[in-house]
């Protein structure tokens, strides 16, 4: 750089000139040598503002009020600061910088310009001087650039930077202010870029965040910009949402910046084109290979084309997290049928062995390799699901990026950041996942053509095979069994439920339709998302909602006969009133109505995957007070008959889109996709049930097992049992343990009554820590939440918070059910429900399908609904639109 040279092109500045033109201007210069688009412009240097406090001797007017300054109060430092600002302004130019700056101006030929401070001392490691000096936009001639460009070095003295330079120890002194001028970028849209994810650290991916008009907004955060996430290497666009941005801010002809409304249609327009997102994201990979670091970079786009505006580093990474820090862990839908801490035989014998197992067909199917990464993991004794794995599922799978994983979440705030982080998450974070793309596209028309053949035929003979073992396993005599039989028998059953694991993809294949009639009704029937719900509704044959009808069934059978009634609401217990039924002539009905709703639905209750729970037909006086509370009920509401009903307006909703579907090849893939939607909602519920009587006969044969080991002292409770993993049963049946036994169960019983204490949130972001773990704030005052519409309908009623399927409290006809999720065992208390709503669920969900049987309203994945109604708020909830009003 040439003596006296006080102005120099961005084109000339070099590495070594850092201190001559502050690291903003030089961030510049970088990025025109490696090709990046920068609106052209020079830099009036340090030099020339320590050559203006030369000239001007102001040296010791700088020196005399910063002394001035370190005892003053706030008012005299802010009026010493304004005077010093005023007399550097107020100072005249040394004649020789006026003409190189003038002259620099006049080569530039903009029509505009933009006048920037590029101070010394900026973006130091650690420290950040950004937005503390001024900038001025839409200087028009010479002179104005003249003024700016003092008013820039003025900006070195106000309270502001003072005071950040006082708190970090840095010499008043020795800083110095180099000066920016550009030509003026009216831009139609700008933001910011970062090369890497700040959040990530050095290997995260390219962020973009945009807004309309200049950058003004943006910063100030007048606007919550538009923000996109795409690949580092491959620039795939992984995600990204457009906010509602109300302003812009343009330039007025005096220079000013002014705000201006936008329109509603274009306040939620996405700010920035997808051909600008790609070479923005192609620039940001260029520039960190310039710079050799990540950069946050601050563009505009005018009249279609890009510029960049200003680089500086990205200093403030995370530290480096470990593997375990890095995952996501949900307990959806594990929690639907596994919602309490797991024993160790139920871990062992259903999940240890075979869970793993129960994915891999799908990972074949989509021919993905997972290597060792677990699908699930317990954590405080429940089962979560790794989330990492399904985010690197859908990252390479063909069409995997386009799916809206926040469209499944609803308005649970740990599943909606769950859904933000897999898909911004950088490669690093997400499972080494193998996907052979030739392999899945060869293996693509046999798993269509298998998909096809999967009948609600074959469903019918699957359930036929299960219901023929489980009449094996319960017509097995288990008390004749000698313990050593007793544990072969627990092998040979678990085979069977090895075996049924074997026909998931059949689930799988009779859900998906459900999801597809949703898109064929929306786009062929102009349907807003209920039509596919009331498609379901009535379907019949549901073991768990027949569970509930039945129920209700028990409780007219009662309230029928007046002295079967009176002993039913007496204040016995169920064994009491049992033999005194026994004597009634009048009471045979409900007694045979009694008996046959155990035998076809006493398996049930809440939690009932789990082995160690008591089912209906143990704990008869849970289900005499559900009869009792129906029986009061009876006259407010029929559900037998509303059952009946809807089983007709849903026929009649068949019959009406047929006939709108006039195109017989839309109508014949819509009754396609309509049976198939109706059977796998029915064939899941109804598979699942005679799982669980599997599981019954398992727990029948375990207790049988534990009492025979607590009558020879082996145990020391016939429940001890289920504290003994599946490998431990041998052993320990035979006497040949080589552990303490009562030791072992002592302890895992004190780990379980421990983390049954706990109660972890549903989804877990890196290692739980149950001594560190604090609740997320909830905000209670709220009066419009949000969820999935899952069932039909608009009520209005009473709510009535129930957090556990075994409480004491029922609902009342009419009142609206707020539970955290639901499995069979809360069947009872939809019967009397006019409205559902749950923390969790999805449209396929155990809850979802039975509010659809039912016809009852329903929204699920709320997130804390139960934590924000009350019992006996008046609510509205929308099962189409997937909201619920606090109206009072």
């Amino acid at each position: 750089m040439k003596k006296n040279g006080f102005v120099i092109s961005l084109k000339t500045i070099q590495d070594n000139h850092i201190s001559a033109v502050g690291a903003k201007a030089l961030s510049l210069a970088r990025l025109e040598r490696i090709g990046a688009p920068v609106p052209p412009g020079f830099c009036v240097t340090a030099a020339a503002y320590r050559e203006h406090l030369k000239t001007n001797n102001l040296f010791t007017r700088i020196e005399s009020t910063i002394a001035q300054l370190s005892d003053a109060s706030h008012p005299d430092k802010k009026s010493a600061l304004l005077d010093l600002r005023q007399t550097i302004f107020d100072a005249p130019l040394n004649d020789t910088l006026r003409q190189q700056i003038e002259d620099h101006y006049r080569t530039l030929a903009a029509g505009r310009v933009a006048v920037r401070s590029s101070a010394t001392a900026e973006d130091l490691p650690g420290h950040s001087f950004a937005g503390q000096y001024d900038t001025f936009l839409n200087v028009a001639d010479p002179n104005e650039c003249v003024e700016a460009v003092k008013k820039c070095w003025a900006s070195l003295w106000t309270q502001r930077a003072f005071d950040y330079r006082q708190n970090n120890s840095f010499d008043h002194k020795a800083v110095n202010m180099a000066v920016i001028v550009q030509s003026l970028i009216e831009a139609d849209a700008s933001g910011v870029l970062f090369n890497a994810d700040p959040r990530y650290g050095r290997q995260g991916n390219i962020v973009i965040e945009s807004c309309f008009g200049l950058g003004q907004a943006l910063v100030s955060g007048k606007v919550t910009p538009d923000r996109f996430v795409v690949h580092r290497k491959k620039l795939w666009l992984l995600f990204h949402t457009i906010s509602e941005k109300k302003i812009e801010c343009v330039l007025n002809r005096d220079g000013s910046v002014k705000e201006q409304q936008l329109s509603r249609e274009k306040s939620i327009t996405p700010s920035l084109a997808k051909k600008h997102i790609k070479k923005l994201a192609k620039l940001a990979q260029k520039i960190e290979a310039g710079f050799g670091c990540p950069q946050d970079i601050e563009w505009a786009v005018a009249k279609s084309k890009i510029y960049l505006l200003q680089s500086r580093p990205i200093t403030a990474f995370p530290p480096e997290r470990s593997w375990e820090d890095r995952q996501i862990w949900s307990n959806n839908p594990s929690k639907e049928v596994m919602p309490d801490v797991v024993t160790p035989s139920m871990f062992s014998m259903l999940l240890e062995t075979m869970g793993e197992e129960f994915f891999e067909p799908v990972f074949r199917v989509l021919c993905c390799d997972r290597g060792d990464h677990p699908v699930y993991s317990l954590i405080a004794g429940r089962i979560y699901f790794n989330a990492n794995i399904w985010g690197a599922v859908f990252r390479f799978l063909p069409g995997g990026r386009s799916v809206d994983f926040m469209e499944g979440v609803g308005g649970h705030k740990g599943m909606q950041e769950m859904a933000v982080r897999l898909r911004t998450a950088p490669d690093q974070d997400l499972p080494d996942i193998k996907f052979s793309l030739l392999r899945f596209i060869l293996k693509m028309p046999p798993i269509i053509i298998g998909s096809l053949l999967n009948t609600p035929k074959k469903g019918r003979r699957i359930i036929k095979w299960i219901s023929a073992q489980n009449q094996k396993w319960s017509d097995l005599n288990v008390s004749d069994l000698s313990p050593e039989q007793i544990v072969t028998s627990c092998e040979q059953l678990r085979m069977d439920v090895r075996r049924l694991l074997n026909h998931f993809l059949y689930l799988l294949s009779m859900l998906a339709a459900f999801p597809l009639l949703h898109i064929v009704c929306a786009k062929w029937l102009d349907d807003d998302g209920s039509t596919a719900n009331s498609l379901l509704a009535g379907a019949g044959d549901m073991d768990d909602a027949l569970a509930g009808l039945d129920l209700w069934r028990l409780a007219v059978a009662a309230d029928a006969e007046p002295d079967v009634k009176d002993l039913v609401l007496s204040n016995d217990d169920w064994h009491a009133i049992e033999t005194r039924l026994s004597n009634l002539d009048a009471a045979k009905v409900f007694l045979k109505t009694w008996n046959d709703f155990m035998d076809r639905h006493g398996h049930h209750c809440r939690a009932e995957l789990e082995i160690y729970t008591p089912r209906w037909a143990e704990t008869p006086d849970y289900i005499l007070k559900l009869v009792r509370n129906y029986i009061a009920q009876i006259g407010k509401t029929d559900p037998v008959k509303n059952a009946e009903n809807l089983t007709q307006q849903r026929k009649q909703l068949e019959q009406q889109c047929r006939k709108k579907l006039k195109n017989p090849v839309k109508r014949m893939i819509f009754n396609y996709l309509l049976v198939r939607s109706q059977h796998g909602s029915v064939f899941r519920e109804n598979v699942k049930s005679e799982v669980i009587k599997l599981i019954v006969s398992l727990r029948k044969m375990l207790l049988e097992l534990g009492n025979k080991l607590a009558d020879k002292g082996v145990l020391k409770n016939q429940d001890d049992i289920f504290f003994l993993r599946l490998a431990e049963l041998e052993p320990v049946a035979l006497g040949k343990a080589d552990f303490d036994i009562h030791k072992v169960i002592t302890d895992r019983r004190t780990e379980y009554e421990k983390n049954s204490m706990i109660s972890p949130p549903d989804v877990i972001f890196g290692k739980f820590d149950p001594d560190r773990y604090v609740p997320e704030s909830v905000d209670t005052d709220v009066e419009k939440l949000t969820g999935i519409p899952v069932s039909p309908g608009v009520v209005t009623g009473k709510a009535r918070v129930i957090l556990r399927a075994d409480a004491e409290q029922q609902v009342l006809a009419g009142e609206i059910l707020i539970a955290p999720f639901t499995d069979p065992g809360w069947t009872p208390y939809f019967v009397t429900a006019a409205a559902i709503v749950m923390d969790q669920g999805g449209i396929l969900s155990h809850g979802s399908i039975v509010a659809r049987e039912y016809g009852i309203p329903a929204v699920v994945n709320v997130g804390f609904a139960t934590q924000i109604i009350k019992t006996g708020q008046t609510i509205e909830v929308d099962g189409n639109r997937g909201t619920i009003k606090i109206l009072q």
